[in-house]
């Protein structure tokens, strides 16, 4: 939008004192010519903006110039929120990436740093170009929140939701009913928080499969705490019974397998034996084993407990059955 980049032009000015039209566009990545009908619409708007000709001539702003900002947008505003919604005393900012917000939280920024004195405009400006948050790290995968603005909307909007959601055992989803609370963002993560027949749970927002907000208001408690619900609930899901596997890893393959049975356990996976290398790691499920180690083919091999060597065992010959015939 023009009129974002248009804000950034006088953040950018405010925050260097003078940049030429060359250094503008490749900072806009736009043309030199975009640049220059820019500074037009900024002089016409009453901007204080003149060039200055020469060698280390440029576009500058008349010394001591702070321009009025318009309002935050509500999108913009949500992205604030949500970027450190339920901050603690040491708790670094949460993420809007993957809500939908992040262009939103972007352009709210740029228009605050504008109210900046110079000197902490340029402090932010060096702050954005020097530090990147990526959430998914190296090999980490965007989640797909198809319907997280449905559910943003009966969140904000103290309304009931009826959602088709797919369960870690579900081989279809089932519909539910639901009492949103609130959203929140854990490791990563989307989650909902929300009562289904009185209780309340946590779903995650990659598993809903369809949701729908009803004209009917949520029986949210008026005088809920939602940090204070969420420790009860991951405490909760933390004293879950588990099961102990026991498995051996071929050489050079330990840390893969760490990864992998890190994600579906309860702690670090550790190693109890060397030459050859066994590890142990706590589980949720035989099922949830058998997914994290059925790739790794003869590079494992599961030594207890049985149930867990069943699981692979009939998973391998369903695959085998599958794969059998060509593809038609």
């Amino acid at each position: 939008m023009r009129a974002d980049r248009l804000l950034r032009v006088v953040a950018l000015l405010r925050a260097h004192g003078r940049l030429s039209a060359a250094d503008l566009a490749a900072r806009l990545e736009v043309s030199e010519r975009t640049v220059l009908r820019d500074m037009e619409a900024l002089s016409a708007a009453g901007v204080p903006v003149y060039a200055e000709r020469g060698r280390s001539g440029g576009f500058a702003l008349l010394p001591g110039y702070r321009p009025a900002v318009e309002d935050l947008t509500e999108a913009e505003t949500q992205a604030l929120l949500l970027s450190g919604a339920g901050r603690g005393p040491g708790q670094g900012a949460g993420s809007v990436q993957g809500a939908g917000l992040d262009e939103a939280l972007r352009s709210a920024v740029r228009k605050l740093s504008v109210r900046l004195a110079p000197e902490q405009s340029l402090a932010a400006d060096r702050v954005a170009d020097r530090v990147v948050v990526d959430p998914g790290g190296w090999f980490g995968e965007q989640e797909e929140l198809t319907h997280l603005a449905a559910l943003q909307r009966a969140v904000f909007g103290d309304r009931r939701l009826r959602v088709r959601y797919q369960g870690r055992n579900d081989a279809r989803g089932s519909l539910r009913t639901l009492d949103p609370y609130g959203l929140l963002q854990a490791r990563g993560t989307w989650y909902l928080v929300a009562a289904h027949r009185g209780r309340p749970h946590t779903y995650r927002v990659d598993r809903v499969e369809a949701a729908e907000v009803l004209d009917e208001a949520s029986g949210r408690p008026a005088d809920l705490d939602l940090r204070a619900l969420w420790a009860e609930l991951r405490g909760r899901f933390a004293r879950r019974p588990t099961l102990t596997v026991r498995l051996q890893v071929a050489a050079g393959h330990l840390s893969e397998v760490r990864i992998m049975l890190g994600a579906v356990g309860s702690g670090r996976p550790r190693v109890v034996a060397e030459q050859p290398t066994v590890v142990e790691v706590e589980v949720l499920s035989a099922h949830a084993a058998t997914a994290a180690l059925a790739g790794f083919g003869d590079l494992v091999r599961v030594l207890d407990p049985p149930e867990v060597v069943e699981h692979l065992r009939g998973s391998l010959e369903a695959a085998r059955a599958v794969y059998a015939e060509p593809a038609v």
